[in-house]
């Protein structure tokens, strides 16, 4: 009885999920194929009203777009590179599935090989980007998808969200740009939930790094015309425009280009109206991030008398050292184009590198983006979706609330919330040491042994001693942080030290780039130490201080060993949502302070090498300074302390 009370309610959860996908208003389905082969036609440009809206088609042939009611008299649009545009009045909607068909445009010109002109209309189309493109700032609302599949061709993840790709003049050549998530989801498809992180860092800013017309990427760039060999290869139409249909690919004998495909130019206009190409194997090893292929494929659109980005399609491939084969997928749609003077986003406002969709804890939901135009799904991961949603239904019918959670996610997810909190540092810093110049000598005869050391130094005067600080912080609140610091002195001098305490950051520009005050107050000790060299060791059962160092070569140093409170106010400066720029002042108040001798084993098994200390004054120690005996060192600490650091946000 209960197998089948399951299966009828699992019955009707499909039911409803079928009724939610049909009781869509106002949006337009259709299915693009070849008019010869009849099979689906990806990535095709569907457009209504000159391209107002539009979106593409998935690896099916078929596309979903929301259609306004204000639009609904307008005009459908279909267009490919290589195909016939094709151009009909909308049906009233809601209207069944459409079914379009492209028919191949035929070509236009033969093969030429006269690299020469080929190279002038590149050179040409170059010199009139400022005509065919904005030459003013630019807003495009646009649809991000970005997916990884296993070797089996299963999606691991899915993640999307609605951009706002802020554009720059394309006289000024640039692959920066503002992005501003405005929403986002994600679901994730792996059946057994494996405790492994998928997370590609940047994936939105492929709306600025895929514009090879605005970042003027190398297979345009003069500089770099030495290394390609342009060529013109049998030319087509798009959106019933002629173009040139250029190739480029690396010279015979050089390995310094690093692409290698095909570009569309319009034969009028001379614009760009797309390109694809690949990474050659000298671009995959120049690359920042290591992969075994990687290819684009971008289009532009016309409006309001210019070219924008209308398309990005990028492709990754590579073995990880750690987890299974990335198989990365992303893609971006614009959605709409805003031409006014379009004010940059402020600085809270913008998306960052790090920011990807894969932290945002949005459930899957298939009416999410209402209102909105989508990239429709492939039907392997529509299937994958529907699954997941309707197991999970099943799952919260059956199970308690927490039942369906997999105890290894509740583990990554309490450590997520504590890499939230973590952050580190590296410091550069002066450390407040007065050094006068002075000669050193140390005997050090122990009583019962055979050792008979006596070193001799000389004391530079130095006004600067440098030291680079390592630091942890762990955030208790949004403003107090437990400190963690390891410290090292350099030049002359060496010595290792530590910190502990607490530092307060408040942020004195809230909605602007934060500026932060600091303060803090920390616990240290510092070693300043003066290196004697090495000497042999003539007894094996040496020992100092209830140590025993029976190592053959021993080495020696005379130092300082400070405990201070430290308390510090300082500025801090975001660089980025990770990095963050800031710069200390701090007063040391000592608190105690030892002059030793140490004493280190230098060789044998370095995990087993001791070390001891001798404080002074003692018996068997002779410490002269400009051969004055003492049992002080030359140099003094002095109050003041500056440092200048960068830190990083794991989360």
């Amino acid at each position: 009885m209960t197998n089948l009370i399951r299966c009828l309610l699992l019955g009707w959860l499909m039911l409803l999920a079928g009724q939610g996908w049909t009781q869509t208003t106002q949006v337009l389905r259709g299915q693009v194929i070849d008019a010869e082969t009849h099979q689906p036609i990806p990535n095709a440009q569907v457009g209504v009203a000159d391209n107002r809206i539009g979106t593409s088609t998935n690896a099916d042939g078929r596309f979903a777009l929301s259609v306004p009611a204000a639009l609904q008299g307008e005009r459908l649009e279909v267009a490919l590179l290589g195909y016939r545009k094709y151009t009909r009045a909308l049906p009233p909607l809601p209207a069944s599935e459409l079914r379009i068909e492209l028919r191949i445009s035929p070509a236009a010109l033969g093969e030429v090989q006269v690299t020469g002109s080929v190279l002038g209309i590149v050179k040409e189309a170059i010199a009139r980007i400022p005509r065919n493109y904005p030459t003013r700032p630019t807003q495009l609302t646009g649809f991000y998808r970005e997916s990884d599949n296993d070797p089996a061709g299963q999606p691991r993840y899915l993640a999307e969200g609605l951009l706002l790709a802020f554009k720059e003049s394309y006289k000024k050549r640039t692959a920066e740009g503002e992005i501003q998530i405005k929403q986002s989801r994600k679901v994730d498809l792996r059946p057994d939930r494996q405790p492994i992180r998928i997370d590609w860092a940047g994936g939105p800013f492929i709306a600025h790094w895929g514009d090879f017309v605005h970042r003027r990427s190398e297979f345009i760039d003069p500089a770099h015309f030495k290394d390609y060999d342009y060529r013109l290869a049998p030319g087509s139409t798009f959106q019933d425009r002629p173009v040139y249909v250029v190739t480029f690919g690396p010279k015979a004998g050089t390995h310094r280009a690093d692409f290698e495909g095909r570009m569309y130019i319009e034969q009028d206009s001379y614009a760009f109206l797309g390109a694809e190409w690949h990474y050659t194997s000298a671009g995959l090893k120049n690359s920042v991030h290591a992969a075994d292929s990687r290819a684009l494929r971008v289009a532009y659109q016309f409006y309001a008398g210019r070219w924008h980005l209308k398309t990005v399609w990028w492709q990754t491939t590579a073995k990880l050292p750690v987890g299974p084969p990335l198989k990365y997928f992303g893609e971006f749609l614009t959605t709409a184009i805003d031409t006014a003077q379009t004010p940059r986003p402020a600085y809270i406002e913008r998306a960052q590198y790090y920011d990807v969709f894969l932290r945002n804890t949005v459930a899957y939901d298939s009416a999410f983006w209402q209102g909105h135009t989508t990239l429709l799904p492939p039907a392997a991961v529509q299937k994958s979706l529907f699954d997941q949603q309707r197991q999970q239904q099943a799952d919260s019918l059956f199970k308690p609330s927490d039942a369906g959670t997999d105890p290894q996610e509740r583990k990554l997810s309490a450590f997520d919330r504590f890499l939230k909190r973590f952050s580190y540092g590296s410091h550069l810093g002066a450390w407040p040491l007065a050094v006068p110049a002075a000669d050193l000598t140390v005997a050090y005869a122990p009583a019962g042994y055979g050792l008979q050391m006596q070193r001799a130094a000389s004391v530079r005067a130095q006004d600067l001693t440098v030291f680079t600080q390592f630091e942890y912080q762990y955030a208790l609140t949004r403003e107090l942080a437990l400190s963690l610091a390891t410290q090292r002195l350099h030049r002359q001098f060496e010595g290792d030290g530590w910190e502990v305490g607490l530092s307060y950051q408040r942020n004195l520009t809230p909605h602007h780039r934060p500026l932060y005050g600091r303060a803090g107050l920390g616990y240290l000790r510092q070693t300043v130490a003066l290196p004697l060299g090495t000497f042999d060791n003539p007894d094996s059962g040496l020992h100092m201080a209830g140590t025993h160092l029976g190592a053959d070569e021993l080495s020696a140093r005379i130092q300082t060993v400070n405990d201070a409170l430290r308390p510090s106010l300082g500025v801090g400066l975001e660089l980025s949502h990770r990095f963050e720029l800031v710069a200390d002042a701090s007063y040391l108040v000592p608190l105690r302070s030892k002059t030793q001798l140490q004493v280190n084993e230098k060789s044998g098994f370095f995990l087993f090498r001791t070390s001891s200390a001798v404080d002074l004054p003692a018996a068997d120690v002779d410490l002269r300074v400009n051969d004055q005996p003492t049992t002080r060192l030359p140099w003094q600490q002095r109050p003041w302390l500056l440092t200048l650091g960068l830190r990083y946000r794991v989360r």
